[in-house]
């Protein structure tokens, strides 16, 4: 099969287009063939080596890369229930050091329920760019943070990814939800629907006029200790990434009334079907700042390297053969 592949850790230039073998199936399998991928900044510490790296993909080389994927099943596995060949279907591949794939190639073998349906009216790019960064929202906000209807949410970086993703999701979910973002995105954060902006460079979050029950650190640049006194009791910070500073927020909310959690991010079908429905019904869009065909991955991977963008980077891999 046609993939990016990886001999060696290094700069993003590291990486080439050629041919592997394509993934071997279990019977719990599905064999599902790519026509679209996303970026997250997960691919460039896969590439570089570094910063856990090895926690989140195997380092056997050569390897492909990626994560975020959206496509059409083409093998079934023998104990598989509920999938069938030809069904459209998104997901993403496990952040585990066990994980041997990459969804920046032709085909991927992924666990029957670790997908969702992909509904007709929504592109393979717009699941692709959903997938892990909506259940990242989902899970740390909901499962994670605990928000429900009528509470006030504050998503830090709300411009991202994640972030982009999470503004909308506790709309639905029934939040009130503030986001910081720079100025230039203000506009952008509040079409996804946030009630009030902040503009980090000039307002410290510490320094808010207002309680809140959850915040979601999408951009990891705060802290518990930064938002504890903005957290009502009850309520919850919540990062993606762990760190000193986590580990000292989590030892310090034991003796609290406030929360300090970290979300693992896990491929679920329930969590993605969802995700496909309200991006049907138009009530979740996946914000795609720019599409790149699969031979200009290396510039993908650079403007993701950039930080300059709004929502997500979308890998189109094209049709499958007749």
């Amino acid at each position: 099969m046609r993939a990016v592949i990886l001999d060696r850790n290094g700069p993003i230039d590291s990486l080439r287009i050629g041919e592997m073998d394509a993934p071997s199936m279990s019977a719990d399998e599905i064999l599902v063939r790519v026509h679209a991928a996303a970026v997250n900044p997960a691919d460039l510490k896969v590439v570089s080596g570094k910063d856990g790296a090895a926690f989140i993909h195997a380092r056997k080389f050569p390897t492909a890369i990626g994560y975020d994927f959206s496509g059409v099943v083409e093998k079934v596995g023998a104990n598989v229930r509920g999938r069938t060949v030809g069904d459209e279907v998104f997901g993403f591949l496990p952040y585990s050091g066990t994980n041997k794939q990459g969804s920046f190639a032709e085909l991927v073998s992924v666990k029957a329920h670790a997908v969702g349906v992909k509904p007709g009216g929504v592109s393979h790019e717009q699941a692709a760019a959903s997938a892990t960064v909506g259940c990242t929202a989902l899970q740390g906000l909901r499962d994670k943070g605990g928000l429900r209807a009528g509470q006030r949410a504050l998503i830090n970086g709300a411009s991202g990814g994640v972030g982009s993703f999470a503004v909308q999701i506790a709309r639905q979910l029934g939040a009130e939800v503030w986001g910081t973002a720079s100025a230039a995105n203000a506009d952008f954060v509040r079409e996804l629907g946030a009630a009030r902006v902040i503009d980090y460079r000039k307002t410290p979050l510490r320094s808010l006029d207002a309680k809140l029950d959850v915040v979601l650190d999408a951009a990891v640049t705060s802290s518990f200790q930064e938002v504890r006194g903005l957290l009502n009791a009850g309520g919850a910070y919540v990062t993606l990434l762990p760190s000193t500073s986590l580990f000292v927020g989590m030892v310090s909310s034991l003796f609290s009334s406030k929360r300090c959690g970290l979300v693992m991010v896990k491929s679920r079908a329930a969590d993605l079907d969802q995700l496909g429905q309200w991006l049907a019904a138009g009530e979740v869009r996946a914000s795609i700042d720019e599409t790149f065909p699969l031979s200009e991955i290396t510039t993908a991977l650079s403007v993701q390297e950039s930080g300059s963008i709004r929502g997500k980077l979308a890998i189109r891999l094209g049709e499958p053969p007749p």
